[in-house]
């Protein structure tokens, strides 16, 4: 029976973990944890139930992998990933932080700055670069995106085959592998980087964001630069489905736990980085793109707001909740599958990731 739900928020100055019970009507926080650390992303291990992981880039005294066996309430530092002695790439950041497949429970992923993969054997504790991704043969025609570097920061584990794993880059595309990281290959076709000369590279695209489904195997989604894409793993291409969304931008999507044809983007003006007028507003599909609808009930009217790529996340319960993280510092949640919405954090610093556990 499922207990209750924590939101994780990583902030420009911290994190804070947000707790409530199966209801969702009542929410305490904690936090800040990390303060004064840029947090830019917390993952849950739905595996073990207990494991959490954060990734802290402090300018100060260095980037940190902090990790936690009892839900969050004490954390221990891990060791950073490295790039071999010598390697062109010296580590920087660590965006993101996946765990892997519940075949291979001691499995965890990190994608870092410069973009890199690194797998851990150890549930977190140490890091191996992957260097068949990293030193791939199209690697130097990856470029820095809007950050300023290039990162690797989505990895999507295949729900239904261990040895599948998609990650995405800014700007160098996605990658897929299907033999647990050995080998990869550029899994772009169908995509588009309208800021190219080539429209429809082999690789360069800007993903802002991927995901696979975590129940049935083989169903991605993805919110790129200029548009939003479903693909099977069976497909030969990314199905575009961009058309019925007010903008062509934005950065943040996920994909809904029980139904691998539901979505959820935030769409922003490309300018402007904001959400565009008539304001802030969540978009669902429940039909695999082929149609899209506004829902915003409960958020406010006019809110021209911004929501970064992990910013958006759903808990495992049903009806699904809901959340999402703004620039200006408040966190929105839905416990009714997006009918309305409701503030649950509010005058947080910068938020730059959302993340979920739903606690058994």
């Amino acid at each position: 029976m499922k207990r209750g739900v924590a939101i994780m928020v990583g902030t420009k100055k911290g994190a804070y973990v947000l707790r409530s019970s199966k209801t969702r009507t009542r929410w305490v926080q904690e936090g800040p944890l990390f303060a004064g650390e840029p947090v830019f992303h917390m993952s849950f291990d739905h595996r073990d139930g207990e494991s959490m992981f954060a990734a802290c880039n402090n300018t100060w005294g260095g980037p940190k992998v902090q990790v936690s066996r009892d839900q969050g309430k004490t954390w221990t530092v891990a060791s950073n990933p490295a790039y071999p002695e010598g390697h062109r790439n010296t580590f920087r950041r660590t965006w993101h932080i996946e765990p892997g497949h519940a075949k291979t429970p001691n499995v965890v992923w990190a994608g870092v700055a410069p973009a890199g993969l690194f797998k851990s054997t150890d549930r977190g504790m140490t890091w191996e670069p992957v260097l068949s991704l990293i030193d791939h043969p199209t690697s130097d025609q990856w470029s820095p995106g809007g950050a300023g570097e290039t990162a690797l920061h989505s990895i999507a584990v295949d729900a239904g085959d261990p040895k599948r794993i998609a990650i995405a880059i800014s700007a160098g595309g996605a990658y897929l592998s299907e033999d647990g990281g050995k080998s990869w290959r550029p899994w772009n076709e169908g995509t588009r980087a309208e800021f190219q000369p080539n429209p429809e590279p082999e690789v360069g695209q800007c993903v802002h964001h991927m995901v696979s489904h975590p129940e049935k195997g083989g169903e991605f989604f993805q919110r790129n630069h200029h548009r939003v894409y479903f693909r099977n793993a069976e497909q030969k291409h990314w199905e575009d489905r961009q058309e019925g969304l007010p903008t062509n931008f934005g950065f943040a999507g996920t994909i809904d736990p029980h139904d691998p044809d539901t979505a959820y983007v935030i769409p922003l003006d490309e300018r402007l980085r904001l959400a565009p007028t008539p304001g802030i507003a969540v978009w669902r599909t429940n039909d695999r793109g082929k149609t899209w609808k506004r829902t915003d009930r409960g958020l406010p009217k006019g809110a021209q707001l911004e929501v970064m790529r992990e910013g958006i996340a759903t808990d495992r319960l049903d009806p699904v909740g809901i959340y999402f993280g703004t620039v200006s510092g408040d966190v929105w949640g839905s416990a009714d599958g997006g009918k309305s919405y409701e503030r649950v954090a509010a005058y947080l610093p910068p938020i730059l990731s959302v993340s979920t556990a739903t606690i058994e």
